[in-house]
């Protein structure tokens, strides 16, 4: 008996020392993340302008009112969030999916091809951001120059200039930028499933689809469900891609919701405004991932 409780006691003390050991990083994680998230939650209830500083005083619910009731460009500028975020996410899914079963199998040079794929998701944004501004370039770019020299137009796209075109290839080199992360996360799942389930599929008769319908994306569900809501959360947030390529432009058509609020904060100088765009952000975000969720659940329960 006196063994199991210096056992005990032991292990209490150790389970002491370990919360004990984490209180300081505890304490950096809440300076870093949670005062900056609740002082910005508390400067969307207050009308605070950066061009008369002293003037700070208590708004209540009024900014929240305007956006809502009021401001066309933040309802627009939400719309084509949810597109980029959507088509990014299903995009990045895509080829994460597939290069990942292409680099599953037993191929030379596998380690070379997949460390050449994880380029675009390592690369920082600004290098990516800055080659991609050269290749689109409409008077030097590498793709309309390439495209003309070919005969296969003959005045140059305006990738980056024209609205419509701006959206497709904002859309596009987020994707780029993304599916490495899918494709890694996808890979590991593909590497989980047992070659066992493959064999009695192909003894069955099952042919390449069926096996891919009926093993290899149930099996994956789980992380796929975790990749996806992962890469919605990241890219809705995402500023840089975007910001970094067409300002928001042309004509606005490519704000997002993370664009607009600095905008609105730094360019427009209304930090309590653009406080008020993020925090409805944040709603926007908890509210997409918990039905997200629901339906999954939901889903499960049914199956």
């Amino acid at each position: 008996m006196s063994k199991n409780k210096s056992h005990k006691t032991t292990a209490l003390k150790n389970k002491r020392l370990g919360y004990i050991l984490l209180i300081p990083a505890s304490v950096l994680i809440a300076l870093v993340s949670l005062y900056p998230l609740i002082n910005g939650i508390i400067l969307g209830f207050q009308d605070y302008n950066l061009l008369r500083p002293k003037k700070r005083a208590f708004a209540g619910l009024d900014n929240f009112i305007e956006i809502l009731t009021k401001d066309s460009e933040f309802y627009s500028t939400l719309a084509f969030s949810f597109i980029y975020t959507i088509f990014v996410v299903i995009v990045a899914y895509i080829l994460g999916l597939c290069f990942a079963m292409l680099l599953n199998r037993d191929i030379k040079g596998r380690g070379i091809f997949r460390m050449l794929i994880l380029i675009p998701w390592v690369i920082p944004s600004v290098v990516a951001t800055t080659n991609w501004l050269w290749l689109l370039n409409d008077q030097l770019g590498f793709v309309n120059r390439t495209l003309q020299n070919l005969h296969i137009i003959k005045e140059p796209i305006l990738f980056l200039a024209d609205a419509d075109l701006a959206k497709i290839t904002v859309i596009f080199t987020g994707a780029w930028k993304s599916f490495p992360f899918m494709m890694i996360v996808l890979l590991a799942g593909l590497q989980g499933i047992s070659a066992d389930l493959y064999e009695s599929a192909s003894i069955d008769g099952a042919g390449f689809f069926k096996k891919f319908w009926y093993i290899t994306l149930p099996s994956l569900k789980s992380v796929s469900m975790i990749s996806t809501i992962l890469m919605f959360l990241w890219t809705f947030n995402n500023f840089e891609n975007i910001y970094l390529l067409t300002r928001g432009g042309p004509m606005n058509s490519t704000y997002t919701l993370p664009i607009l609020s600095y905008y609105t904060a730094f360019i427009r100088s209304n930090i309590g405004y653009a406080s008020a765009i993020a925090t409805i952000m944040l709603v926007v975000l908890l509210v997409v991932a918990m039905l997200y969720m629901k339906v999954l659940s939901n889903r499960d329960k049914y199956e």
